[in-house]
């Protein structure tokens, strides 16, 4: 690593003596300071890394690299309150309140492509966003009242540290969770519970 300063006996000229010390020691610390910056940017891209392929945010992606879920839980709140915690990838959790955790539990619940080339859930048409929301109340929803839902969805996301683009949307195809259609804890397509 770095070779070993040597200490001589000090001699006739204790000022060359300190001087030479003095520049020894100034060579040290400029390794260890490259060595310190090296470190902190092997430590800030393996933290990129590690994140790129979940939501958490941490930073800037790598050029391409899109971020997708692969563990979604939507789990009741012990206090009896009607709300509900979730938690993406093992991430720290947030409450959501019992209509917008049914939006996201329906959204992450769609099918897979017959095409079978997209690994993520099937998109849901915003119709059928609206539908679900009517079946429990049988109260009509406009599509701009479910537009409004999924972005309030992605502004919970980014409020709890998680990427908000996690919420996809497509004009066509409408609106999915970007969640691994294989992943572990994905809630079945059922009727939601608000």
């Amino acid at each position: 690593m770095v070779g070993d300063v040597t200490v001589a006996a000090p001699q006739a000229s204790s000022e060359g003596y300190i001087r030479e010390l003095r520049r020894g020691l100034r060579q040290v610390l400029g390794v260890l300071e490259d060595l310190i910056a090296k470190i902190e940017k092997i430590e800030k891209r393996l933290k990129e890394l590690e994140n790129a392929g979940t939501g958490r945010t941490s930073g800037p992606l790598p050029p391409g690299a899109a971020r997708v879920a692969y563990n979604l839980e939507i789990t009741p709140c012990a206090n009896g309150s009607g709300a509900f915690e979730v938690s993406i990838d093992g991430g720290e959790s947030f409450s959501l309140g019992p209509r917008l955790a049914g939006v996201l539990r329906f959204i992450a619940s769609g099918g897979k492509e017959r095409g079978g080339a997209d690994p993520l859930v099937g998109w849901r048409s915003r119709e059928q966003i609206r539908d679900s929301l009517a079946r429990p109340s049988r109260k009509p929803f406009r599509v701009a009242y479910v537009n409004g839902m999924v972005n309030l969805l992605r502004k919970t996301l980014r409020k709890n540290g998680y990427d908000g683009n996690l919420i996809q949307t497509n004009k066509e195809k409408g609106v999915r969770l970007a969640l691994k259609h294989s992943a572990r804890g994905l809630p079945q397509a059922s009727t939601p519970e608000w």
